[in-house]
């Protein structure tokens, strides 16, 4: 995935560049209006047994953190789980 940040003239704008095919489906479900978009400060740390966990926060929680990551949730929508279940 190719990132770029783009300031100009009080614009900012956060670009994706898609460089495979996982990276392209994920970015063409933020498209196709079937899911919601959240974005959360999030930070992935190491636990004992050795796997990753990771700590989502709102996104108007401005606590200071070590890690500064951000986290996009792509959420499906109900009325789209709703539309696929089959009638009875």
């Amino acid at each position: 995935m190719k990132i770029a940040l783009y300031i100009e003239d009080g614009l900012e704008q956060i670009v994706l560049t898609p460089e495979g095919e996982t990276e392209k489906s994920i970015l063409s479900k933020m498209h196709d209006g079937g899911r919601s978009i959240e974005i959360y400060h999030g930070s992935f740390y190491g636990c004992q047994g050795g796997w990753t966990r990771h700590s989502i926060s709102s996104a108007y929680d401005y606590s200071p953190r070590e890690d500064q990551s951000t986290i996009v949730v792509l959420r499906v929508k109900k009325a789209v789980l709703d539309s696929g279940k089959e009638n009875d």
